[in-house]
């Protein structure tokens, strides 16, 4: 495609960031609507948590694709909502472990619930078969773009 008839709007990097953006919108508002005092980007680290209680905030960077102070202002921010509590390593004293709180625990089966239903909102009116390729070209453009 020639310089001169490229459309933003057209281009596929727009179009992904711009869903994106609406996805993540739509899944704060399920949550807000549903009284979940979270965000997507702090659902990013407690599903982790769920999975795996007790990473490291170096381990969460990594597994969120976020850089250290994105995950300390998050995590500072989930423990200021009684979600999840910072623990010195017990062998490593300049590292933390991140573990869940009670509350953060208790929240699981509801958040879990709106992300589901955020998935279904979003894949409304698709094909599931068409829903299955997209999803596997969305993977080839994360692997084309590994580094």
């Amino acid at each position: 495609m020639k310089s001169t008839h490229y459309r933003l709007a057209e281009s596929i990097g727009y179009k992904i960031t711009n869903s994106a953006r609406l996805v993540m919108n739509r899944l704060n508002k399920n949550f807000k609507q549903n009284n979940l005092p979270v965000t997507h980007e702090q659902w990013a680290i407690m599903i982790r948590l769920w999975e795996e209680d007790g990473l490291t905030q170096n381990k969460l960077a990594t597994m969120t694709n976020k850089d250290s102070p994105s995950i300390s202002r998050l995590v500072n921010n989930l423990i200021k909502n009684d979600l999840v509590t910072r623990i010195p390593h017990p062998v490593d004293k300049r590292t933390n472990l991140i573990f869940l709180t009670a509350n953060g625990k208790k929240m699981q089966e509801a958040m879990i619930e709106q992300a589901q239903n955020t998935v279904e909102q979003i894949s409304e009116g698709i094909d599931p078969k068409e829903l299955e390729i997209f999803l596997k070209v969305l993977e080839q453009i994360d692997e084309n773009l590994k580094d």
